[in-house]
């Protein structure tokens, strides 16, 4: 998994982006905020996820520290499977998932359950995830899963075709 995140041409597609961009921000968060309510869980974000770190490039409903630190440690972070795998990653109940039940973020903030769609670029990187998060265990439907892979598409082209209009 390590290669996988530290790979340079998936940090330069990363790069390239320009994801901390106020305007990108913005469009994230609103459609976080779109996926969290129509799934009905608390959490939506758009991660990016670095050799070493996950940033929230986009979120809605996280607060405290999460909020204010913008990202955690690769390690903690329960996108990196989907980022690794460049599939789908489900948590039903983090308390019983052998993956990330020692993760911080279930063990000391109360994560639950996760459902994460890989963020694949056009060039096949895999960059980070769209996913919705909540604090109880709970089940994601098949309809659920290919609604999230319907945003995440959604997001990838709304990225991608803005990296275009930036170029030189």
């Amino acid at each position: 998994m390590t290669e996988v995140l530290q790979d340079r041409e998936r940090l330069r597609e990363i790069a390239a982006l320009r994801l901390t961009e106020p305007d990108v921000q913005h469009i994230l968060r609103d459609v976080c905020a779109e996926a969290s309510k129509a799934l009905g869980v608390p959490m939506g974000m758009v991660t990016v996820v670095l050799d070493d770190a996950q940033l929230f490039a986009g979120q809605h409903g996280l607060s405290g520290w999460l909020q204010e630190a913008g990202g955690t440690p690769a390690e903690w972070a329960f996108c990196r499977y989907t980022v690794a795998s460049k599939a789908p990653f489900i948590v039903n109940d983090a308390a019983t998932h052998p993956l990330v039940q020692d993760s911080p973020l279930f063990t000391q903030d109360g994560l639950r359950c996760y459902a994460g769609i890989p963020l694949v670029t056009s060039r096949g990187h895999a960059i980070g995830s769209f996913c919705v998060a909540g604090t109880t265990p709970r089940e994601f439907s098949e309809m659920e899963i290919q609604k999230l892979q319907r945003y995440a598409s959604e997001t990838m082209r709304r990225l991608e075709t803005r990296r275009v209009e930036l170029q030189p």
